[in-house]
Parts: C-alpha cells; sequence; structure tokens
C-alpha cells in the first residue's frame, strides 16, 4: 500500500494516509524491507508498531531525528507526521496498524496509553528473542484473508503489546503533548476516534472548531467536548493545537517556508497565535526550532 501522494508540488497537507485507517478490520500487518519515504513525511490515523529484522533506521517526527532499533519492539501514534530518512542494513521490517478504539478497548495502563496520545514513540528497552518469531508470522498469516486466523492475530497482538505496556519501556521521542488520564472504558471511543481523524483530515483550516466536529459526529458540542477529554484525558482544542504544532515543526525543519506562511499552512490563522501556541509548548520560539532543527 503506497503512502498518500502529494497532490500539489510543495503541498505538505495532502499527507493524510487513508490506506492505514481502520475500520472493518482490528489491525493491519505488513512486512517488506525498509526504505526511505517517497513523500517528505506522512501521518494515519491509527496506533503504529515497528519491529526491525537485521537492520535500523531513522524516522523523523515533525523534523525530530529518532532512531529504532533493530529487535526492539517500537510503538506510536500514527497521527504524528513522520518519515524515514535512513535505514542501515538490508533487513525487514514489521509494521502492524491498530485503531486507536481498538486499542483503548484493551485497557491497558493509564500512563502507557496516555503517553501514546501524547505523541511519543514508545520502544521496549531489551529485545525479546520471540518476537523474532512471532512478527514475520503475523506477516505471512495476515496475507492469508482468513477472518478467523486474524482474530486470533488481533488476540496475539494485544497480548504482545500488553506485555510491553506492562513491562519495561521507554520514550524515544517526547512529542508536544503532555500525559494525561485516559479513560479507556468509555463506549463512545468509536466516535472519539472519528474526531480524532477529523482533525487529522482537517486541521490545515484555521476555522475548523468544535462545532463542526460535534455536527460531524452528530453530537451537541457540550456532550462532544465532554466525551473528548474523558477518553482522551485533553480538550478538543488542545488536540487541535498540538497537531498544526507537529505540522509546523515538520515544515519548520524541512523548508525554507517563511514562519507567517507555516504558520498559515498549519492552520493557526495569525503570526500572533502561532508564536504564542508555540513558545508556550516548545518553550523556544519557532526560529530557534528551526535553526536547531538543521544545526
Amino acid at each position: 500500500m503506497a503512502v498518500a501522494q502529494r497532490a500539489v508540488e510543495d503541498n505538505y497537507l495532502a499527507y493524510t494516509d487513508t490506506t492505514r485507517v481502520l475500520v472493518d478490520e482490528a489491525l493491519l500487518v505488513e512486512r517488506h524491507a525498509p526504505t526511505i519515504f517517497a513523500v517528505p513525511y506522512h501521518h494515519h490515523a491509527s496506533v503504529e508498531a515497528n519491529f526491525l529484522i537485521d537492520c535500523e533506521m531513522e524516522y523523523s517526527f515533525s523534523g525530530k531525528p529518532v532512531r529504532i532499533p533493530e529487535n526492539r519492539l517500537t510503538i506510536f501514534w500514527g497521527a504524528v507526521p513522520h518519515c524515514v530518512t535512513s535505514v542501515t542494513g538490508t533487513g525487514q521490517i514489521v509494521n502492524v496498524y491498530v485503531s486507536l478504539s481498538q486499542l483503548l478497548s484493551w485497557k491497558l495502563p493509564q500512563r502507557f496509553v496516555s503517553d501514546l496520545i501524547a505523541g511519543h514513540v514508545i520502544c521496549s528497552r531489551e529485545p525479546d528473542p520471540i518476537d523474532t518469531l512471532i512478527f514475520p508470522r503475523w506477516a505471512e498469516e495476515f496475507k492469508r484473508n482468513d477472518a478467523d486466523l486474524r482474530k486470533i492475530l488481533a488476540g496475539e497482538a494485544e497480548m504482545r503489546i500488553r506485555r510491553l505496556a506492562a513491562g519495561d519501556w521507554e520514550c524515544l521521542y517526547r512529542g508536544a503533548g503532555t500525559a494525561a488520564d485516559i479513560d479507556a472504558g468509555s463506549a463512545k471511543i468509536g466516535v472519539v476516534e472519528e474526531m480524532l481523524r477529523y482533525i487529522v483530515d482537517n486541521y490545515a483550516s484555521s476555522s475548523i472548531g468544535v462545532s463542526d466536529m460535534a455536527a460531524h459526529v452528530q453530537l451537541s458540542e457540550s456532550y462532544a467536548t465532554t466525551l473528548f477529554r474523558k477518553v482522551t484525558g485533553i480538550s478538543l482544542k488542545e488536540h487541535i493545537t498540538r497537531t498544526r504544532l507537529s505540522h509546523a515543526q515538520m515544515m519548520l525543519s524541512t523548508t525554507d517556508k517563511k514562519i507567517l506562511a507555516i504558520a498559515m499552512d498549519s492552520g493557526f490563522g495569525s503570526l500572533s497565535a502561532f508564536y504564542e501556541a508555540f513558545q508556550a509548548r516548545m518553550h523556544q520560539t519557532p526560529g530557534a526550532f528551526r535553526r536547531e532543527a538543521r544545526s
């Protein structure tokens, strides 16, 4: 499956990858030789787990380099813009994509889930020898397109991620968000996931707000905001801001666009709003971030 293609030259807002948005499947499993992305960045509304065999690679998350080691399970929330910038070795990668609603239904430890929602990249501290057996097997068995077998795969993936969440893990990259308590038991997780997808698809419009998302999921504004905070631990407005900042960071580190243009392309509506949001969360100016990212 190819990542979303650029519609217009230099249009970084067209990289939503709808091929990794899971609707009818509990998970998606792929195996291939990792390569540098054909387009600068992409993002998708699903949780992504990576397992590298006989190779290592480097991602860029919103302009920040993150080295992914071999034989250690890595997992992150795909809504953060990311791309592969380098690959070392000639091995394989197994990608497992899980919908957010599926992951939340597993009722994993609060800190683990909230760190994922905050945009952190989580990695096991030590290799687990069983992973080199089970991840390739999942990829081969997923190809069979057998409904019963895929249910088994989903159960095995849950147990593996549950083991990671309960064990010794570290953050390779800390996103712009902060950890918050998550109510993973909400009966409306699917509705919140649809709001998250809506934000990924529409963050660049400065006019989107609570009323738009509430109308999209056919809920009242008050109930939509309450539900979103209950499930994710943060407000709708804050999540929109975080998403816009992720894309602004990406453009600051990879393009020569003027900061005003980046502010507008990221959906902030004004330069002052962009500076206020950026400095409050990143604790530096956009210009200082750009210089640091390119040094």
